[in-house]
C-alpha cells in the first residue's frame, strides 16, 4: 500500500460499532518532550511495566508533581499538560547553564 495517502479519511461514520479515538495533543506533545531529557528516558526504560499511566506516573515524579488520589481521563490530560510545561522549563535551564 505504498504510497496512497490516508490522512483524509472519515471515519464518521455514524451506524458503525467501530469508534477511534486518537490520542490527545497534550500526550502526544508529552512524549516528543521526553526526548529532550535523557535521565527521564533511562527511568522509562527501567520501567517494567510499561503501562501509559505508570509512565505518566514517573514522568510526574521527575517533574515535582506530588500524585494522589483517583483521576479522570481530564485530568489525565491536564497532568500531561503540566508535565509538558514542566519539562520544556527543566530543558531551558539544561540548555541556558
Amino acid at each position: 500500500m505504498a504510497g496512497k495517502d490516508y490522512t483524509n479519511i472519515d471515519f464518521s461514520n455514524k451506524n458503525s460499532k467501530l469508534q477511534f479515538e486518537m490520542f490527545p495533543e497534550e500526550l502526544i506533545q508529552l512524549r516528543i518532550e521526553i526526548d529532550n531529557h535523557p535521565d527521564l528516558l533511562v527511568i522509562l526504560a527501567g520501567q517494567a511495566d510499561k503501562d501509559v499511566y505508570i509512565q505518566i506516573c514517573e514522568i510526574a515524579a521527575y517533574c515535582g508533581i506530588v500524585l494522589d488520589g483517583m483521576y479522570t481521563r481530564d485530568d489525565i490530560i491536564g497532568l500531561c499538560k503540566l508535565c509538558l510545561e514542566k519539562l520544556i522549563r527543566k530543558r531551558d535551564i539544561i540548555v541556558r547553564l
